[in-house]
């Protein structure tokens, strides 16, 4: 099968883990971010500042979310606060990047 070239701009990257609760137990979690689609070159770019912190990318992709809910499970609005707050999660940016990196990318063909 011949590779079409389409640009694909927007990309729905599904977060998933788990965060340890007050007694030890894993209370898993999943959500979407809503992103930009950058280029390879792009993001050898945005990786050329080895100091740069990994939630400084991934806001600068992320446009809105999906399933994230506030304590009273009640959804979340998308905003410089509340991404913020939810950044602020020890571990969730590099769970974030990484679920980026899987899903920005092409896949071998096994």
């Amino acid at each position: 099968m011949a590779l079409k070239l389409v640009v694909r701009n927007k990309l729905r990257v599904p977060v998933k883990g788990s965060i340890t609760d007050e007694n030890g137990r894993p209370v898993p979690f999943s959500f979407f971010l809503l992103c930009t689609r950058l280029k390879q070159t792009e993001i050898e770019q945005a990786m050329e500042d080895k100091n740069a912190p990994v939630r400084e990318f991934v806001r600068a992709v992320t446009n809105g979310w999906e399933d994230v809910l506030d304590a009273a499970g009640q959804p979340m609005s998308f905003d410089a606060d509340n991404f913020d707050m939810v950044m602020d999660q020890a571990g969730l940016p590099g769970v974030c990047f990484q679920a980026y990196m899987k899903e920005v990318g092409a896949v071998a063909k096994n």
